[in-house]
């Protein structure tokens, strides 16, 4: 397969039953600043506390020019029982050369935790890249600290790869470990029908 030809992450609507990602836009930034309000969301998160929820158009201006040179493609995460814009997710470090991305800086409001709105994003944003898009790898990385991304990254399947130490400088000085996870093509049936099971339960 050629890979740049057919390997182009784009701006796109993805829908699930209880989800929609849309592109990330300048209207979602309200809604967004209303979910950002709360410390406990930006504890393991490269952006200080704050951000987000104080200059929320300033935020989604950043993100876009960020994403201007094609190395990322960044969502709004829509919750379909309110319609309101809950929280914020993305495709990142595309290699399309190599059919590959990581999916991160995901993080959702307080009132969309615990619910099955992160089960439903990563099931859209993995089935289109790997059977809309054809990557042959997917990646994720958090923080060490942060036992819970962990958790619900082994839980769905993902392999874990091992320990990047002092990887980021974090907005309070923290000198972050990062842990690498992965996805790879010829896993992707199994784990699909794991996470899509996790959604119809």
């Amino acid at each position: 397969m050629n890979s740049s030809a057919q390997f182009n992450p784009f701006p796109a609507v993805l829908e699930s039953e209880r989800v929609r990602l849309e592109p990330l836009d300048i209207h979602h930034a309200d809604d967004l600043a209303v979910a950002a309000d709360e410390a406990e969301i930006w504890a393991y998160m490269p952006l200080a506390a704050g951000v987000v929820r104080d200059d929320c158009r300033g935020w989604v201006e950043a993100t876009h020019r960020d994403a201007a040179d094609g190395s990322q493609v960044p969502f709004a995460i829509v919750d379909r029982l309110s319609g309101r814009a809950v929280g914020s997710t993305r495709y990142l470090n595309i290699r399309r050369a190599h059919r590959s991305l990581e999916i991160g800086y995901t993080w959702l409001g307080s009132a969309a935790r615990r619910t099955p709105i992160n089960t439903h994003c990563k099931w859209l944003l993995l089935s289109h890249a790997f059977d809309t898009l054809g990557a042959i790898r997917v990646e994720f990385k958090t923080d060490s600290r942060n036992l819970r991304s962990q958790r619900a990254l082994e839980r769905i399947g993902a392999t874990r790869e091992g320990l990047h130490r002092q990887h980021m400088i974090m907005p309070d000085g923290h000198l972050r470990d990062s842990v690498y996870y992965s996805i790879i093509d010829k896993e992707w049936t199994a784990i699909g029908k794991t996470l899509r099971s996790m959604i119809d339960a």
